[in-house]
């Protein structure tokens, strides 16, 4: 089993409001993401930081890691959420609410890369899977690198998965009405 690492940390000034407590199918897309993720790995982090205190009384049952730096970028968030990590994690953000568990089984079983990313016809997407190997190179890369970065560097082992899922995540008020217009149409 694995760390679950869900990065809540953004100020979500593209949605102009805490988008992790917008609702699909009346609940706040946060608890999708630790619902989805929960069954594959023995404990959830979850990193918040401008929006702590309206989040924090939903994320029961989680570890709860607030990014003082949060307004430093998403990989401060990364490395808050890595140094509580044990074994292999996962990182996704927390506006990715309904990645298949078949993805997170394929990224579980892979090679012996490092980090292993999903594909869905020919892009990546999220959550990424990393090897343990990997927490001090992440702990010591300059807070303001990015995990793409860090992922072209050490080499990466892509998992072709059939969930375009991975590729769904919401940064505006538009990506969440698109999302809840397909969920309607399935």
């Amino acid at each position: 089993m694995a760390t679950g690492i869900i990065l809540a940390g953004g100020e979500s000034r593209r949605a102009n409001t805490n988008k992790m407590l917008l609702e699909i199918y009346d609940k706040p897309l946060i608890l999708h993401t630790i619902e989805n993720m929960s069954p594959f790995v023995e404990k959830i982090i979850v990193v918040t930081g401008k929006y702590h205190e309206e989040l924090k009384p939903l994320l029961k049952d989680v570890e709860v890691v607030y990014n003082a730096d949060y307004q430093k970028g998403m990989f401060s968030s990364v490395q808050a959420g890595v140094k509580h990590a044990e074994g292999n994690f996962f990182i996704i953000p927390g506006d990715c609410p309904f990645v298949k568990a078949s993805t997170f089984n394929a990224l579980m079983v892979g090679s012996d890369f490092l980090i292993r990313v999903p594909m869905y016809k020919e892009k990546t997407g999220h959550p990424t899977y990393f090897s343990e190997k990997m927490k001090d190179k992440i702990l010591s890369a300059p807070t303001d690198s990015n995990l793409r970065v860090l992922r072209d560097e050490v080499g990466f082992e892509t998992v072709e998965v059939n969930d375009p899922n991975i590729l769904n995540d919401i940064d505006t008020i538009n990506d969440y009405q698109q999302m809840i217009n397909k969920l309607e149409r399935n």
